[in-house]
């Protein structure tokens, strides 16, 4: 008695335990499981209760609505995704418009209202630095040549005078003296 009494409790606690786990959401497979496991056998078949069939219909259905809502739910969460993707890619398209704008203006200098690319921008102030230094050189040099010729013209001058001086005295010399003749003569007329 004691040998058939051990099984059919056995079997008893193992059926209210699947029943305890048909009852709680388990992925289908193990709710397939499970059900074979609690059926009987009879040649080669298996035969399942009605309430066993009953419950796994049900959990059956509820799983795979269940798996519809969150496919559902998914669908929508990637439709979102998607939405969110295309206006991230659009704003980073748009970000990236800016970035290159703003690179060209910070590579660009604008000279006289005319958009000059850095380098041209360089070369065009060093022409001009060159430029303004050569034109400088040149009239530091016409300065110089200039003082030099004004100073020999002076030193020039200087002696043309002295020798005007000198050519002054010598004819207020002679003239002198030619009055004096002048005179001697006049005197002589008078008194002869």
């Amino acid at each position: 008695m004691k040998s058939v009494v051990f099984p059919v409790i056995l079997f008893i606690c193992g059926l209210i335990n699947a029943q305890d786990t048909i009852e709680k959401t388990t992925p289908l497979a193990d709710l397939f499981d499970s059900i074979y496991n609690i059926s009987n056998s009879y040649d080669s078949y298996k035969i399942i209760k009605k309430i066993h069939f009953q419950d796994l219909k049900h959990q059956s259905l509820d799983s795979v609505e269940n798996y519809k809502q969150q496919l559902v739910e998914k669908d929508s969460v990637l439709k979102i995704e998607v939405q969110n993707f295309e206006r991230v890619k659009v704003q980073a398209d748009k970000t990236q418009i800016a970035l290159n704008q703003s690179l060209r203006k910070e590579n660009n200098i604008s000279m006289f209202g005319i958009a000059l690319s850095k380098t041209n921008y360089n070369l065009v102030l060093w022409s001009i630095n060159l430029l303004l230094l050569f034109g400088l050189s040149y009239y530091i040099y016409k300065y110089r040549n200039n003082k030099h010729l004004t100073i020999i013209a002076q030193s020039g001058l200087a002696e043309i005078e002295l020798e005007l001086t000198a050519y002054r005295k010598k004819s207020l010399e002679n003239e002198q003296k030619l009055r004096r003749q002048l005179q001697d003569e006049i005197n002589k007329q008078r008194n002869s």
